[in-house]
């Protein structure tokens, strides 16, 4: 798509147009901020429950149910979330909480197996996978930033997953499917909810996986995401705060999913020393 602006020609790919499909709301639109209506926030639990307490009342879900959370670590974060709220509560900005939410209510009844049918879906038209067949400097950048990552993806999961271009979706083996299946049924529901919200952010699997591999890191994985869009601005210019919001957007977003995972993966053994 092509047009121009201000006397200015630009150019829009059709996958930057499917990323900047999703309309942000103007805030006059928007429902009125709830105001901070606590004082502490504390944390209490044992085991493998822990729940957040704002002053004396527990912290409840959406649904009403009270938000129980299977490790120490999580019900930090989601107390830090509420705790750093200041006059107003900005639910939008707490992640980690939105998460747990999430999953503790299951509002469209998921099981894990559903989740992971979820998160393969995005696997035929993975970021990584689909080529744009544009200009050459581009071709250059994706087979030079993305080609290591699904080298490795590939190598770890002992697939040979291709890439594709044009408006149809990657062939993606039924073997290599099955295979991707089985390593996110491996973890548990939490972590797996942390799975696909990570992927529906940067909508890739290998992205999502190998950040959560620490092969890359949040911050690699979303500017691996958003390559186009940097060769877009570094031709046409930038929309002045938008594209940057755009991008601390994702980051915050992207790296909640991460940290999901690893809260719901990591496990600690308490060993008393033995008295002399």
């Amino acid at each position: 798509m092509t047009g121009t602006m201000a006397g200015v020609r630009w150019a829009v790919s059709p996958r930057l147009l499917k990323q900047m499909s999703s309309v942000v709301t103007p805030c006059r639109f928007l429902p009125e901020l709830r105001r901070r209506f606590y004082r502490n926030v504390t944390v209490a639990g044992t085991g493998n429950c822990y729940e957040v307490n704002l002053d004396h009342r527990k912290l409840k879900t959406p649904l009403g149910n009270v938000m129980q959370v299977p490790n120490y670590g999580l019900a930090l974060a989601v107390a830090h979330e509420w705790a750093s709220m200041k006059d107003k509560i900005h639910a939008s900005r707490m992640h980690l909480t939105g998460l747990s939410n999430t999953v503790i209510d299951n509002p469209n009844r998921l099981n894990k197996w559903d989740i992971v049918n979820k998160i393969l879906e995005y696997l035929d038209t993975d970021t990584l996978l689909y080529r744009d067949d544009g200009p050459d400097d581009l071709i250059q950048m994706q087979v030079r930033d993305w080609d290591p990552v699904l080298a490795w993806f590939n190598t770890k999961f002992e697939t040979n997953l291709k890439t594709c271009e044009g408006i149809f979706g990657a062939d993606i083996p039924m073997q290599a499917r099955e295979v991707i299946r089985r390593y996110l049924l491996s973890y548990d529901m939490w972590a797996v909810s942390g799975f696909l919200y990570g992927v529906e952010a940067l909508k890739s699997v290998i992205l999502t996986v190998a950040a959560a591999e620490c092969k890359i890191s949040s911050e690699e994985a979303v500017a691996l995401s958003r390559l186009e869009t940097k060769f877009q601005t570094s031709r046409w210019g930038a929309v002045e705060w938008a594209h940057d919001l755009d991008k601390y957007d994702l980051q915050a977003r992207f790296s909640a999913a991460l940290l999901f995972i690893q809260f719901n993966t990591w496990q600690a053994t308490i060993r008393e020393k033995a008295k002399p």
